[in-house]
């Protein structure tokens, strides 16, 4: 398809000039290779359409032109595709026709028997005679070499890299030096599209020779030598094979010496492997342009030989809907397919590589392609395979593995069994225990330098999920399956171990501990709270997924103990929906390992999960009653002797009980549950569980406007909160904020406006950004009542940036507050100014 389409806009752009004669009984030769009766039909419309052509240049009908040229290009390309079909081996006839049809229109000669042909898109035209070019050639047997530039008609995108490079060509030809330029990126990125895009779009500006060469390692590794391109450069350039020095640094100024006198001159060097390559092969001559690209970072190019860097990014959405539109020949289609369409340029990861591959399985699919595409890329664990047609990716990503030193590729194997792409430093140093930290920072650098990984924060990154994917692939082909193994344990008993400590520090809870870790990890000292959830939060997706990659690979004991550790952070941080997806899987692996504690736990705080959300219409409050229910069931022992795990399991799911009861409007109820669970906690010393009772209770007398009983609970709580052994400041914060509440409602403002001086006072140091927003907004509108709107304004404006700061919805509460204070001052300063 791409030969039969590049000689169709070849023949098709030169079909109109003199030098068509040249070739013209070639091409009819070539199609009467097939059919005679249907290559006789097909050259007499095409030469119809020809001679329309050359009526409508002559009558300067650039119209008609415009509407000729791409049906004759049609013609010949569906024509070409048919005697493909039907006669593959006539391809290699075609490349030399194609490149016989290129020289002519790319340099204006064709030398056909004892006559050169001149072609009159550039030069004047003699018949039979020695044609005069413009400017002379270096042989008349020996055409201008020039970079194959495929037709393309579905680029996208990266209009402004464009036109930075032709900010740097200008550049360039203003000072009279040379342009280097390169482009590097993931592999799959576009960087040689790029450079040829632009030598596409400058084409009849650069006459010069252009030369071209893959630097990339070949399948056994090893690197090609620039002496053996540069004597290849010269034959094309039909430098004799005498005047080419022997000794590499002379071939090189040889070379630079040629390029000056041949005028400007393009060199594209692609896929560069390590920046020593380059040098050897620049021009460097005034006016000569070098692109370079690679899928390294090789800062040594811009310091040593002064190349403008370009760093190619994955597509934007919009262009990569359209590139996949495009490619996939679905545009009448593309409204019904919006979902699929973007479940696939997300399974691409918008890389362009990966989204023309996609494009063209959609073109040549059936109709319910784009659905089974669409699922393929959306799982991690087919997606790769689904791209991989022709090994296209493996060809792309392969070469960037195979050449990383033994420990950087040991690494990568082990990034890819990451249940994420993101990675902090201490996962490497669990994943490869016997590696010492100067060889792990080697490898990490050489990832890095490879693009393969980059620096995020104080983290890691995969630069693309389908690297991660790749690695992944590598780490399943060339790591034993015992190996592979060993690694997951690692990583699991990694985060384990990393959640059960964050746990332990943000939260002296009850947990169900058979191996006695959270007494191991309890705090000796302050804790650093926004500190512990900042840890947690940079390892959240990594969490989240060993929870699932546990569950799957049957660590069932480890599951349900890495859910139970990210109970506080789920809850801290309302991260509602992932903490109801863990403690789902947590609750079949306890089922698994039928552990009755494990098990009730798991259905307590699978409870409180849903109990936390509140989404009537995803049916929270009975799903929360019944896990609640199936807690209580599990731990109330036939014969009443109840151990104290029992017992304060018991009393969770009772507090838990009594917190819906209160939601659903029952205090009086939900006291009723606080009091059966503070029971259950007799004899046990439990001051945390006590504080949580008093708290509760309290909020349920406030609803039931028996202030006086809950301004005692709700202080009382605030002090055991602060008298713990290791103090709970989230919870005293919480319990002064819902005593202003209560004072509020008793209408007693002043007394609920310092309550909330020190609540925020607590959380500034301690508190996460939603609840310390909530604090704010309430403090906002009982200043603003009491007429002290500047403070109220600062507060709200603070609460606004908060919740945006948590990505709460709650922003706009904030706002509306604002709109309205404002609005009420205008209406207020313009009455005043009417009256006076």
């Amino acid at each position: 398809m791409w030969l039969a389409a590049s000689v169709a806009t070849t023949v098709a752009g030169a079909i109109s000039t003199d030098a068509y004669t040249a070739f013209k009984a070639r091409v009819g030769a070539l199609f009467r290779r097939g059919r005679q009766e249907r290559a006789d039909s097909f050259l007499s419309e095409l030469e119809e359409r020809r001679s329309d052509l050359a009526l409508a240049r002559d009558r300067g009908d650039e119209a008609r032109v415009a509407d000729l040229v791409p049906k004759i290009e049609e013609l010949l390309r569906s024509e070409l595709c048919r005697l493909l079909e039907e006669q593959p081996s006539l391809a290699g006839e075609l490349r030399d026709l194609h490149t016989e049809v290129r020289n002519v229109v790319t340099n204006g000669t064709l030398v056909v028997g004892g006559q050169t042909h001149v072609s009159n898109v550039y030069n004047h035209y003699y018949d039979g005679a020695m044609a005069i070019p413009r400017q002379a050639l270096p042989s008349a047997s020996v055409p201008l070499p020039r970079i194959t530039l495929w037709p393309v008609d579905h680029y996208e995108n990266n209009a402004g890299l464009l036109r930075r490079m032709d900010a740097v060509w200008a550049k360039g030809q203003a000072a009279g030096v040379a342009a280097t330029m390169y482009m590097q990126g993931v592999p799959g990125s576009g960087t040689s599209a790029v450079a040829r895009e632009w030598l596409r779009r400058h084409r009849d500006e650069l006459t010069g020779p252009q030369l071209e060469a893959s630097l990339g390692r070949d399948p056994w590794g090893n690197l090609p030598e620039p002496t053996a391109i540069l004597e290849r450069w010269f034959r094309e350039l039909g430098i004799p094979t005498g005047d080419v020095p022997a000794d590499p640094r002379d071939r090189s100024m040889h070379f630079r010496s040629v390029a000056a006198e041949r005028g400007p001159i393009v060199v594209l060097l692609e896929d560069v492997v390590v920046a020593s390559q380059v040098e050897p092969l620049l021009p460097g001559t005034p006016g000569s342009v070098a692109l370079i690209t690679s899928h390294s970072r090789m800062p040594q190019l811009v310091r040593t030989v002064g190349a403008e860097p370009f760093e190619m990014k994955p597509l934007g959405r919009v262009h990569s809907r359209k590139l996949l539109v495009k490619v996939g020949r679905i545009k009448d289609d593309a409204t019904a397919y919006e979902k699929e369409l973007d479940l696939i340029a997300d399974g691409c990861g918008d890389l362009p590589l990966a989204l023309c591959i996609a494009g063209a399985q959609l073109a040549l699919g059936h109709a319910g392609r784009v659905r089974e595409l669409a699922a393929d890329l959306s799982d991690r664990t087919t997606r790769l395979e689904a791209l991989n047609v022709d090994d296209e990716i493996s060809a792309a990503l392969d070469p960037g593995y195979r050449g990383l030193a033994p420990d950087a590729a040991r690494l990568y194997r082990c990034i890819g069994l990451h249940p994420a792409g993101t990675f902090e430093a201490d996962a490497v140093r669990a994943m490869l225990p016997d590696m010492d930290t100067a060889a792990r920072n080697k490898a990490l650098r050489q990832l890095t330098a490879a693009n393969l990984i980059e620096p995020d924060g104080d983290s890691y990154r995969v630069r693309h999920h389908l690297i991660h994917d790749h690695a992944r692939a590598c780490a399943l082909a060339d790591e034993p399956a015992e190996v592979r193994e060993a690694v997951l344990d690692r990583i699991i008993a990694h985060y384990v171990e990393f959640a059960e400590r964050a746990e332990a520090a943000l939260s002296s809870r009850y947990r169900h501990d058979p191996s006695g870790a959270y007494e191991a990890y309890a705090p000796t000292g302050s804790v650093d709270a926004p500190g512990v959830i900042a840890s947690l939060e940079r390892r959240r997706e990594s969490l989240e997924n060993v929870v699932r990659l546990a569950h799957e690979k049957a660590r069932h004991d480890q599951t349900w103990r890495l859910a139970q550790g990210l109970h506080t952070f789920h809850l801290k941080c309302g991260l509602h929906s992932p903490w109801i997806t863990t403690h789902e899987l947590a609750l079949e692996s306890a089922h698994e390992c039928r552990d009755q504690m494990a098990i009730a736990r798991m259905y307590f705080e699978l409870g409180f999960a849903h109990l936390e959300r509140w989404s009537t219409r995803q049916g929270d409050p009975q799903t929360a009653r019944e896990h609640f229910e199936s807690a209580l069931e599990l731990v109330r022992p036939a014969d009443g002797n109840a151990t104290e795990g029992q017992r304060r399991t018991e009393s969770s799911a009772l507090e838990g009980l009594g917190l819906l009861e209160r939601k659903l409007g029952n205090p009086a109820a939900a006291l009723e549950y606080y009091e059966l669970g503070l029971d259950a906690l007799n004899g046990i010393d439990h001051k945390r569980g006590r504080a949580l009772f008093a708290l509760h209770r309290g909020v349920a007398c406030t609803d039931l406007r028996r202030h006086d009983e809950a301004a005692r609970e709700l202080l009382s709580a605030r002090d055991q909160f602060a008298n713990l052994p290791v103090p709970d400041p989230y919870n005293e914060a919480r319990a002064l904020t819902r005593y202003a509440e209560d004072r509020r409602a008793a209408e007693q403002p002043g007394e609920a406006v310092r309550a909330l001086d020190e609540a925020i006072e607590i959380m500034t140091v301690n508190g996460p950004p939603y609840q310390r927003a909530g604090i704010l907004l309430l403090r906002g509108d009982l200043l603003s009542a009491q007429g002290d709107h500047a403070r109220a304004t600062l507060d709200w404006v603070t609460a606004g940036d908060l919740f945006r700061e948590a990505n709460s919805l709650r922003a706009q509460e904030a706002e509306q507050r604002l709109a309205d204070a404002t609005g009420a001052g205008d209406e207020d300063g313009s009455q005043g100014v009417d009256d006076e």
